[in-house]
Order: structure tokens, then C-alpha cells, then sequence
């Protein structure tokens, strides 16, 4: 299912939203100036969506939230080492270097960052998308889970309920700014088939 330009519009406007309240809770969260911005919002096939986090011999890191509600799918978060690391020596108050590896108290700030942006970002999508018949505004996210592998294995885990039944991905990119270190993330929003079939129909 492609979506037409105002479909693109209204949820690139969402994400952007979202990714203002997201700021908001994570500067109130670790009490540090904090930025989050979208970058881009593009819409990929699967073939080439696979190849958007980095090369088949480059690990890195994705924290992936289910989405239930309204819309239904995955939003992810997708980091390398060294970013990911970084921003936790920030939230966990340590000097930026002291992370050398992902333990659980990184693990664990990865996870809570994810938490605090995907429910930033669905309640932004919450309150611009209809809701029809009797189907909830609510978007609600699981809780998250951490994984580390190659780039392209990552993306086939994260996609591989969407290959068969969709051709397409939404893939918007974020900047982080904490405390004025810049933090590179990558925010991947995936819907189902069924709900890219809503988003097709949906207008501002």
C-alpha cells in the first residue's frame, strides 16, 4: 500500500509532534536541555528499507516496541554502539566514556529512552489520526525490548511479520541532542498491513 502525499504530510506532521513531547519528558526525565528532531520521513520498500541502519558487517543496537491501538506494528529504535553508550553515560549521570559495554543499567536506559519516545510519538499520532467505527484513539506501546546484531539480520527481525503481507516501510530519522551531545538515533516506524490501509484513507 503506498500512501499518497497528504498521508505522507499529516504523519511526517505527527512524528514531529511527537518527537516535540519527547523532548519535553526526556529534558524533565534526566533535567538537561534536550532536542529531538525529525530529520527526514520517507516511505521504502522492504527490499531497500533493509539497508537503511548501515552494512551487513556493522553491528548495532534496536530497541523495538510493539503498537497496539488504532494502528498496529512496531516503532523501533535503532542505534550504534557508540552513540547508544554515549547517551547512556547522560542519562545514568557518568562522564561520557565511562559505558564500555551494554550491561544492564545501559540496557536499561536504552529501554526507558525508547518507552518515553514511543509514547510521545503515539500520543502525537493518537490525537491527529481518526478513529472510526468503534475503534480507540489509543495507541498504546509494549515494552520495549533490546537486541544487538548485524545491521541487515536486525531489519529482517524487525520486518519479517510486514514482508508478506506489505511491500513498503515508513522510516523516519531523528536527532538527538542531550545536554548539547549530539546522539544519533534512527526511529523506524513500521505499521501493518491493516494499518497502512487506514493511513491510505486517512486525511488531515
Amino acid at each position: 500500500m503506498t500512501l499518497a502525499g497528504p498521508q505522507l504530510t499529516l504523519i511526517q506532521t505527527a512524528l514531529r509532534h511527537g518527537a516535540d513531547e519527547a523532548s519535553h519528558a526526556l529534558a524533565r526525565w534526566i533535567d538537561r536541555p534536550t532536542r529531538i528532531t525529525v530529520d527526514s520521513f520517507e516511505q521504502l520498500a522492504l527490499d531497500e528499507a533493509l539497508g537503511v541502519l548501515g552494512s551487513r558487517e556493522t553491528p548495532i543496537c534496536f530497541c523495538r516496541a510493539a503498537m497496539t491501538g488504532r494502528l498496529r506494528g512496531h516503532l523501533i529504535l535503532a542505534f550504534d554502539d557508540a552513540s547508544g553508550l554515549a547517551l547512556a553515560d547522560l542519562l545514568l549521570g557518568h562522564e561520557r566514556g565511562t559505558a564500555t559495554a551494554w550491561t544492564e543499567m545501559e540496557q536499561s536506559a536504552a529501554l526507558e529512552t525508547t518507552n518515553i519516545v514511543c509514547c510521545a510519538y503515539l500520543n502525537s499520532l493518537a490525537r491527529v489520526l481518526p478513529a472510526g467505527g468503534d475503534e480507540t484513539e489509543t495507541l498504546i506501546p509494549s515494552s520495549p525490548q533490546f537486541a544487538r546484531d548485524f545491521a541487515e539480520s536486525l531489519m529482517e527481525f524487525a520486518l519479517m511479520d510486514q514482508i508478506v503481507a506489505s511491500d513498503e516501510v515508513l522510516l523516519a530519522r531523528t536527532e538527538f541532542q542531550i545536554d548539547g551531545a549530539p546522539v544519533d538515533w534512527t526511529l523506524l516506524f513500521v505499521p501493518d498491513a491493516p494499518s497502512l490501509d487506514k493511513l491510505s484513507v486517512t486525511s488531515p
